[in-house]
């Protein structure tokens, strides 16, 4: 598995399903992220059609939310044959 830094247009990246998320912390992101920008990059991977994220979607909502049209990402690549468990480690 490799990892490179990218810069992608925010409409290429798909979101998780994840339904819950708590307002405060939402806002809390947003005024981070106005005053510093986006800090860290978002984790995803290419399934061939679009961008998904693996870690990072309160950023990419947050991202939308500003209005921002690009933004870093982390681009994981996998082996073939490689599975999902033990990227986050």
């Amino acid at each position: 598995m490799s990892k490179k830094v990218i810069e992608v247009d925010l409409e290429r990246i798909r979101p998780n399903l994840r339904l819950v998320y708590h307002r405060e912390s939402l806002e809390m992101l947003c005024r981070f992220i106005l005053s510093r920008g986006q800090v860290d990059p978002i984790q995803v991977w290419f399934d061939g059609e679009c961008f998904r994220i693996w870690d990072g979607e309160k950023r990419w909502r947050v991202c939308k939310m500003l209005g921002i049209t690009r933004v870093r990402v982390i681009l994981i690549e996998f082996v073939e044959g490689q599975i999902f468990s033990g990227l986050l480690e």
